[in-house]
Parts: C-alpha cells; sequence; structure tokens
C-alpha cells in the first residue's frame, strides 16, 4: 500500500505541472530535504507524511481534490525559499509543509507575510522563529526546552554537576546551548569545565586537552548526527567511560545503524513520542508504519505524520482553503487534538506545547529513561530475591 501511495502521489505531482494553477482547491506543498546534508531527516519525515495520506485516504478522510506537490530543497535554504515562491507565484499554494531544518526554517519565516503562504513545520526547533509570523506554526518544541530538559537532567537524575560542553555550529546549536548553560550554570549551579567547538579543525586535540584532565562524569554533546557520531566515536576510543548526553538529532534509525555499539548508552532529550508505548495513537500508527516500510519510526517520521495528519484536518476545515482561512484553522479549529507524539495544541505564537522527555539507547533499543530505570529496579530487585531465596549460592 505505502509503495502505491508513493507511486500516485507522484504521479499527481507531475500531472499538475501542466495544470494551470490551483484556485482554492486543498493543494499542499511539502518542501523537505530529501537529499544533501539533511537528507537522513527529510527521508524519515517523508515516510511518516506519506503514511498519514495514505491512512485518510483508506477511511476516506481526504477533502475533494486534495493534493500534494513535492519538492526537494536539497537541505539548502536558498532553494527552499525559491521553491516555495514558485508554489505560491505559479500553483497558488496556500499551505505548505516545510522548514524541516531551523535553516530552512528560518529562511521560509522571512517570505511567508509577502507570499500569503501559511507553514507547518514538522521538526525546526530555532527559538524564537514563530514570533516571526502569523503564518508559521511548528509542532516541534523549540529548543530551549531542549536545552532546560538536558540541563536539569544531567545535574538531577544523573548527579552531575561539571560537564564539558561540545558544540558545532550552526542554528541548532546556536539555539540549543545558551538555555542548558543557562539553566545547568547560572541556575543549578553547576559548572561547564569547558567548551569545545566543532567547528575548529583541533577539535580532538582540544577535546583530549579537557576531558581526562577534568575528570568529569559526563559530557554534553550539541550538534547534528554527523558531528555528534565524531565526538562519540574519539572520546570512546580515547577512553572516556562517562555519560553522554546529546540532542535529539543522534535520534535517526540510520544514524543508530552507523553508530552501532557506540550508541549504548547515549543519552538525549526527545519530542514525547515512545515508539514503545501501549497505548493508541501511538500503538497503531508504529504497526501500520512497520507494516508498510518493515522497521519501527524514528520522532521524525512521528512528526511527519502528525504534519500531514494535521493539515488535512485544517484543509478540510478551512472552506474555502485560503491563507486566513487556514491560519484561523490552525488557531481555532483543533481543540487539542492527539496526535501519535501527544497532544496538539498551538500556543498564541504557533508552537506547539509540547515538552522534551529523556530517552537511552539500551541493547540498540530506544526507550524512555524512565522507563529504563523501572525495568533496571525491577531487574536489581529480582536479582536480590533470588540471593535471599538461595542464600546467596
Amino acid at each position: 500500500m505505502f509503495r502505491r501511495l508513493g507511486l500516485t502521489l507522484g504521479a499527481l505531482a507531475m500531472l499538475s505541472v501542466v495544470s494551470v494553477g490551483c484556485g482554492s482547491k486543498p493543494v499542499v506543498g511539502v518542501l523537505l530535504p530529501s537529499t544533501g546534508e539533511a537528507g537522513t531527516y527529510g527521508e524519515s519525515i517523508e515516510s511518516g507524511v506519506r503514511l498519514a495520506i495514505s491512512d485518510a485516504r483508506d477511511r476516506e478522510g481526504l477533502p475533494v481534490g486534495f493534493d500534494v506537490i513535492w519538492v526537494d530543497t536539497e537541505s539548502d535554504p536558498d532553494r527552499a525559499v525559491s521553491e516555495l515562491r514558485r508554489l505560491a507565484t505559479e500553483r497558488n499554494v496556500k499551505m505548505v509543509i516545510a522548514g524541516a531544518t531551523s535553516t530552512e526554517a528560518q529562511a521560509i519565516v522571512e517570505v511567508l507575510d509577502e507570499l500569503g503562504v501559511v507553514c507547518l513545520s514538522p521538526t525546526a526547533s530555532t527559538p524564537g522563529i514563530s514570533q516571526r509570523s502569523k503564518l508559521f506554526f511548528r509542532i516541534f518544541p523549540s529548543d530551549e526546552l531542549e536545552g532546560h530538559t538536558a540541563a536539569r537532567f544531567m545535574f538531577d537524575r544523573l548527579g552531575q554537576s561539571r560537564v564539558v560542553v561540545y558544540s558545532g555550529p550552526g542554528d541548532y546549536a546556536a539555539g540549543i546551548e545558551p538555555e542548558f548553560e543557562n539553566q545547568f550554570a547560572s541556575t543549578l549551579g553547576g559548572e561547564i569545565v569547558a567548551r569545545v567547538d566543532l567547528s575548529e579543525d583541533d577539535w580532538r586535540a582540544a577535546s583530549d586537552a579537557v576531558v581526562p584532565a577534568s575528570g568529569v562524569g559526563a559530557v554534553y554533546v550539541i550538534g547534528y548526527a554527523p558531528q555528534i557520531l565524531e565526538v562519540i566515536s574519539h572520546i570512546r576510543e580515547q577512553g572516556y567511560a562517562g555519560k553522554i548526553v546529546t540532542t535529539s538529532a543522534f535520534y535517526s534509525d540510520r544514524v543508530l545503524a552507523e553508530a552501532g555499539p557506540l550508541a549504548e548508552g547515549i543519552l538525549f532529550p526527545l519530542p514525547p513520542f515512545d515508539r514503545t508505548s501501549d497505548k493508541e495513537p501511538v500503538v497503531g500508527f508504529v504497526n501500520r508504519y512497520m507494516d508498510a516500510l518493515g522497521k519501527a519510526p524514528d520522532v521524525f517520521a512521528a512528526h511527519g505524520y502528525d504534519a500531514m495528519w494535521l493539515t488535512i484536518q485544517v484543509m478540510t476545515i478551512a472552506d474555502p482553503p485560503e491563507t486566513n482561512n487556514i491560519r484561523k484553522a490552525f488557531h481555532f479549529g483543533m481543540n487539542e487534538l492527539m496526535g501519535v507524539t501527544g497532544p496538539i495544541l498551538f500556543d498564541d505564537y504557533g508552537d506547539v506545547k509540547h515538552y522534551p522527555k529523556m530517552f537511552i539507547v539500551k541493547d540498540e533499543q530506544i526507550v524512555s529513561y524512565q522507563r529504563y530505570i523501572k525495568t533496571e529496579r525491577e531487574r536489581i530487585l529480582r536479582e536480590v530475591q533470588d540471593l535471599l531465596v538461595t542464600g546467596g549460592d
């Protein structure tokens, strides 16, 4: 079913190239980085988007005339903007799922009001971006919340008051690091022993100079997956045995497969999507995703699913699907719908009210830290009981 859907949507996109504008039809542009440095994330998001369309079609829930125009931004913010302009001017598109990365989202948000296009971002996390346009919405928590969650977790739950911070270049790290530092050092009284700048060519030497000497029991790695993998590989090779906390960007099936045993025990905050949950709508989503793709969904696939699922609801309500009606549907027509990523309710700025939770890689699986601790306690209790019964033999 999933493959057939992909062919169908591809054919629809090709046919729409020769049409003469979309008028007031419920047409949605999906601008994702299918290739380039963010291609891994775009691929996962797209898989969720396609499954949402398939589910809606199966229950006959698509609005009449609903169509999707797919665009590969190639992980290039300039291309994302130019393609958005093309969809708005040549195709009269009023609604897009776009801005998968913070860099693309920051470029896109600057032209939304000019073009009169509503944008729903599945995964952009730059702080304050939603305040720059009333037409921008997102269902991924702000980096401020991620940095805050990681700081509290390292200080309170891991009991680490001294850490080394590894920070990569770009908007993503720039959004997380200040809030982490503010929370960990200023609010909680922890000490950031050193900062290793991953944009510097000699960052490995800088790491070797501070991590063994400082004796820290935890490091915080801020960046995208390739940078995270480089740091983890390097410090493990150097014999570092402490805790490694990183960002939600680490959570990708491809990244985890590439990391292999190095991923074991890595900790990171994620939006409240737990694919091991035994509750609906998560269970049904995970089962359908696995049936369609033969693997479990990651957090990006889940947000792609909810982004399109929500878009379909909005385009059903907005009649006609023009800019102002679409914007009103987001703010007043949803009434806290329950998505697979949690309840979806936007604040006045278009930010979803989701708060990250901590997860851990254990035996090649991503599990919530709370569930992991509960399981470990139960295991230890069983071992103690067995010792009492056997007398320690």
